[in-house]
């Protein structure tokens, strides 16, 4: 489907936000261009957080890998800043020309850039580097339409449900396992809600950042299969299907699950119950291990969630897919030096390298290597993989990411709708549908 353009997109922008102390990092005037004169081939990534050394560590990391390897010859700088910042930054920025050389773009607001002609095909370097290629395994072809290759996965996001094996035993209650169904899990959460813990903490304070086991309950029903057919107009997304599948998040929120402040929390709150061991189970990927593994330990499990019986669409799936993606500025092409340098940071950012560096900090590269693993002591990462060696496929992108921003907002909006008791499933799914006829 082609997607809103991103000229229109920018009128938004700008015509809602565009106070100049909202848009950090935008000057108003041209960006300084990649040096090639003289020195260090230098060159602008631009990142979706503030600051990258805390916030990006693996990214940080790798970069700073990059230019020590390449000192003098080679040179990677942040644009940084905040993820909403960072959004209305690159609108601007592709209509004045200023894009850095390299920047990362929410995955539903990426076609749009595509559409628009800024990006840069990278079938090229694909083709010119086959052992990545092969590493990517695939993950590479979420991020691909009728204009090529626009972008490359920035990692590989493991979603699902990390658990408290201490919780659990305390009451008496026994680890969910790849057969659980949702009857289980209804039993389960029950069960732990009668111990004086939290079964699932959650805060849909800021949606987006919030549903990541819920991305496993919608390839369940389908999402995968019938998505295409919605988004052309087919079919609807209050269909049945996904009325079961949003009657499974009503059920699960009437057992008990969620905090009863689930509405005015955070996810940054939610994931501090499960730390404190306040809550037995809590929904994230593998970026938040390194804190599990410092907070829970050993004890940690991980687990994909309920398999549901009402429903004749594989259960036998994981949620292994690429993140956003990073893309590169289409006038890249015009710079032979500056295309060099940034065809060697990619070959270095998916290479091996890097995928060490994304191990030691409990990250999923986008890569698969051989000799790349986690160690004992990584036990989040370690219990991630365990659920991995069940061998299951993945969707080729999470059901959140195939679909424009505005249709995404109000997906999140929906599903936490349905689990505050705001909208019954079918008045959910209509917001969706809604959402959908508006961004055509």
């Amino acid at each position: 489907m082609k997607t809103r353009t991103l000229k229109r997109l920018l009128s938004v922008v700008m015509a809602g936000t565009m106070a100049a102390g909202l848009l950090a990092g935008c000057s108003g005037g041209k960006k300084e261009e990649a040096k090639a004169d003289g020195g260090a081939t230098t060159i602008k990534f631009g990142i979706h957080v503030a600051n990258p050394q805390e916030q990006e560590a693996v990214t940080y990391n790798i970069v700073q890998a990059f230019n020590e390897k390449y000192d003098g010859k080679y040179k990677v700088e942040f644009e940084a800043s905040d993820k909403e910042s960072h959004s209305k930054n690159m609108k601007l920025e592709a209509s004045d020309g200023t894009l850095p050389q390299i920047f990362w773009l929410d995955a539903s607001e990426a076609p749009e850039y595509s559409d628009s002609g800024v990006l840069m095909d990278l079938s090229d370097f694909l083709s010119e580097n086959a052992d990545i290629q092969t590493a990517l395994g695939g993950m590479e072809n979420a991020f691909q339409d009728d204009n090529g290759q626009y972008g490359l996965p920035y990692q590989c996001n493991v979603q699902g449900i990390f658990y408290n094996k201490d919780l659990f035993d305390k009451a008496g209650v026994e680890y969910p396992t790849n057969d659980t169904t949702y009857e289980d899990f209804i039993g389960m959460i029950k069960k732990l809600k009668e111990s004086d813990v939290t079964p699932l903490s959650i805060g849909s304070k800021n949606s987006a950042y919030a549903m990541w086991e819920f991305n496993e309950t919608l390839a369940r029903y389908g999402w995968a299969e019938n998505i295409d057919s919605i988004l052309s107009g087919e079919k609807k997304f209050n269909n049945e299907d996904l009325t079961a599948c949003f009657e499974k998040l009503k059920g699960i929120a009437e057992a008990g699950a969620f905090p009863e402040n689930m509405a005015t929390i955070e996810y940054f709150d939610a994931k501090q119950l499960f730390n404190e061991g306040k809550a037995a189970m809590f929904g994230t990927g593998q970026w938040d291990c390194a804190e599990f593994d410092e907070n829970i330990g050993e004890n940690v499990g991980f687990w994909w969630g309920p398999k549901f019986t009402d429903t004749d669409y594989n259960q036998d799936i994981a949620m292994k897919v690429p993140s956003a993606p990073i893309v590169v500025n289409a006038e890249v092409a015009d710079d032979d030096a500056v295309k060099e340098a940034v065809f060697e940071f990619l070959k270095f950012y998916y290479g091996e390298d890097a995928a060490k560096i994304s191990y030691e900090g409990s990250i999923f590269p986008a890569t698969n290597y051989s000799d790349v693993a986690a160690t004992d002591t990584q036990y989040s990462m370690n219990a991630m993989l365990e659920a991995l060696g069940a061998g299951w496929e993945s969707p080729e992108a999470a059901p959140d990411l195939t679909v424009v921003s505005a249709v995404q907002e109000a997906l999140y909006n929906s599903m936490f709708g349905v689990m505050q008791g705001t909208y019954e499933p079918a008045e959910a799914l209509d917001k969706i549908d809604e959402a959908l006829s508006y961004s055509k």
